[in-house]
């Protein structure tokens, strides 16, 4: 299993992290979502081995108007 974390600059409620999480866990090969409870932009999403995964989570985030870094992965 392999994992990204990732960074969203937007200010976020509670509404608009399950948002991101529920949409995040519908992208094939995401096994998991994690926020971070002392930052709540910061996300760990886990997911099985496929070598264009971090640019699916990339794309499909800003595709929903969101601005995503990646800072491990």
């Amino acid at each position: 299993m392999n994992s990204i974390q990732l960074y969203i600059e937007e200010n976020l409620d509670e509404k608009n992290i399950e948002l991101i999480k529920k949409m995040l866990m519908e992208i094939e090969y995401v096994k998991d979502v994690e926020i971070s409870r002392q930052s709540p932009h910061e996300f760990v999403i886990d997911f099985d081995e496929h070598h264009n995964m971090p640019m699916k989570v990339i794309e499909a985030l800003k595709a929903e108007g969101y601005h995503p870094d990646i800072f491990s992965g």
